[in-house]
């Protein structure tokens, strides 16, 4: 993590600045003060390529973003347990549990579109929809 860390990007977030959806400029312009999980990115990667971009083009397109990616360490996967019981509730995850995790442990403010994670209780993670 730099010291400008702010954000940590859902995957939701990286596929719209990728695609161009809606809210993308909102999410491009947190980018240089955010970072992404190995988890989201991995998670990011497989979705792109469900939807037909090919593995050269993903990386491609990925390789330009100004954020970096944070390793998923053994302490943050034992940590990603306190968001389990929101697992069914709330529809969270691995990826949702892992964003959730890494904005908690970098005490930043987790960057989504998933509405349902308005709903959890704060547990300590500041939640930003960026559409």
């Amino acid at each position: 993590m730099n010291s400008r860390t702010e954000y940590v990007l859902d995957s939701t977030a990286l596929i719209a600045l990728v695609e161009r959806e809606t809210g993308h400029e909102r999410v491009a312009e947190l980018s240089e003060k955010s970072v992404i999980s190995a988890v989201n990115l991995a998670e990011t990667v497989h979705k792109l390529a469900q939807r037909g971009s090919p593995a050269d083009g993903i990386q491609g397109s990925l390789a330009n973003l100004r954020f970096a990616v944070e390793d998923w360490t053994e302490e943050l996967a034992y940590r990603s347990t306190e968001f389990t019981q929101f697992t069914k509730s709330h529809g969270l995850s691995l990826g949702d549990r892992a964003c959730l995790t890494l904005a908690k442990h970098l005490h930043a403010t987790a960057v989504t579109s998933d509405r349902a994670w308005r709903r959890l209780p704060s547990l300590g993670v500041s939640v930003m929809l960026f559409r």
